[in-house]
């Protein structure tokens, strides 16, 4: 039959199975057209044209018997959730104030000026291949129709439930709410954070236009944040999962703060807890910039990112919570580590690859005599001095040598004692900085690496805990991209634990 193929799989599945098909008199195996390796739903170009492998109308209808529509992985529907979205009189609506915009993959309806939301289109389509890109392409629609999503973007809401757009079914929410294919937002005072809220109702609409999703909330919202937080180049392109440089830039999303100003008010989040966060809770402000959080640091960092980025492959039946407990068990105590340290310590333009940490674990010095020497970089965050240290043991660390931490207006040189004149975390840039990573790990215990030791050209100490000890060249966690050099770092141990 001209034209006849083997519908793709259900969307983000995984599996491995291929299928045979038998007819009277002969075996055709379809393993190429049924075996998926890639993640991406079937794999690339596996839809099999029946009339070049020659075979009968019949065989075909046999084989639709199993598997017409059916995934290979858990036997769900392989098309997504039917479109079921009203169609309105955009006439009638326009005589009540309310008007439409539409781009190809976006309807959006708003009772405010029209100018407003005109990017607001071509970001959705953008972003609509950006999460093809990340999710892998959605499984196609019964009647074949393209994927759209219909925005009421609302000033009034009760205008939008007077005209009938506003369901009085629909649950509560702080500035957004997504149903199938509709969304509703709440009109905003600046253009960036109207867009991040509409670009994040547009993620949720495409997360969960497959069948059968189960993920939780955090990540639902998470994800959503992260795609919705976007940056717009000069010539009006969208770039999706930005890291806020600047609050002027992203005016209203106000996540980075909040993280600081939660956790100085001693309401800090381990990923343990991001994971509990309540449904309710997402009536408040917070829990989206917990959430956000958790998606750009597990995302952005390089040693977490390929797993975390595969999650979005498992979205369907029951396969995203053994995905993310074995990233959470892979990374371990270091994944806590890490994630402790950039919640502390979180700035507009955070530079997570640069702040990645390589973790080695150290070695004793061999007696009170002996000394080890290590340089330590400007353009990294922490670094292991290869020295393991005790807990009650006194050392001894001294260090020299000049790093440049910035070329403009003129080149910066600090040496070890830092440049007082700027300060990052309230030391001054350029000051080497040590913190030991306790070994073996407590997770119990508060994260030891928060507890740094100003070294300068030198400085003792009596090691606190057990473990590895670290240094760094301080300055701001988004200016590590333009720093360069070395400090020459020596350890002693002065008196040895008891």
């Amino acid at each position: 039959m001209p034209g006849a193929h083997i519908p793709r799989a259900i969307w983000g599945g995984t599996g491995g199975l291929s299928a045979s098909v038998f007819f009277v008199g002969a075996k055709t195996t379809l393993t190429p057209a049924l075996s998926h390796r890639n993640g991406r739903g079937w794999k690339s170009g596996s839809s099999v044209r029946l009339c070049k492998l020659r075979i009968p109308f019949v065989a075909f209808a046999a084989l639709s018997l199993f598997a017409p529509g059916l995934s290979a992985q858990d036997g769900h529907p392989d098309y997504r959730k039917p479109d079921q979205r009203p169609h309105h009189d955009d006439a009638r609506l326009s005589s009540l104030g309310i008007v439409a915009t539409q781009s190809k993959r976006l309807k959006l309806y708003t009772d405010g000026p029209i100018d407003r939301v005109q990017s607001v289109g071509p970001a959705a389509d953008a972003l609509y291949e950006a999460l093809v890109e990340y999710f892998g392409p959605l499984p196609p629609a019964r009647d074949g129709s393209e994927f759209s999503v219909t925005g009421y973007l609302m000033a009034d809401k009760q205008k939008f439930r007077d005209a009938g757009l506003l369901p009085e079914s629909l649950p509560p929410f702080l500035n957004g709410r997504h149903r199938d294919l509709e969304f509703w937002v709440n009109e905003q005072e600046t253009d960036y954070y109207r867009r991040h809220l509409i670009l994040h109702e547009f993620t949720h609409c495409f997360m969960y236009a497959p069948d059968d999703v189960h993920i939780p909330t955090w990540y639902r919202e998470g994800m959503a944040e992260l795609f919705g937080t976007h940056a717009v180049d000069a010539a009006g392109h969208s770039r999706f999962r930005a890291m806020p440089d600047a609050a002027e830039h992203f005016a209203g999303h106000g996540r980075i703060p909040l993280v600081r100003t939660e956790t100085a008010a001693g309401r800090w989040k381990s990923l343990e807890d991001v994971e509990r966060i309540a449904p309710n809770k997402f009536l408040e402000t917070p829990a989206y910039a917990w959430s956000w959080a958790a998606c750009a640091f597990l995302d952005g960092h390089p040693r977490y990112a390929r797993k975390f980025h595969d999650l979005g492959r498992h979205t369907t039946g029951l396969r995203f919570d053994p995905a993310l407990r074995e990233l959470f068990d892979s990374g371990g105590n270091e994944l806590r580590t890490e994630w402790s340290l950039f919640t502390h310590e979180l700035q507009y333009g955070f530079d997570l690859p640069r702040a990645a940490i390589q973790f080695q674990p150290g070695k004793p010095l061999a007696g009170n005599d002996s000394a080890h020497s290590v340089d330590v970089a400007a353009d990294r965050g922490w670094q292991s001095s290869g020295v393991l240290v005790h807990a009650g043991a006194e050392y001894e660390v001294s260090a020299n040598g000049e790093v440049r931490l910035a070329n403009v207006p003129k080149p910066w040189i600090s040496q070890p004692q830092g440049v007082s004149i700027l300060y990052s975390e309230g030391r001054p840039i350029g000051q080497l900085l040590a913190a030991i990573h306790r070994e073996p790990a407590d997770p119990k215990a508060e994260e030891s690496m928060l507890n740094q030791i100003a070294v300068g050209r030198g400085t003792r100490f009596v090691a606190t805990t057990t473990g590895t000890l670290y240094f760094r060249v301080n300055d701001h966690w988004n200016s590590l991209a333009d720093n360069d050099g070395h400090y020459r770092v020596t350890i002693r141990e002065l008196a040895a634990h008891k």
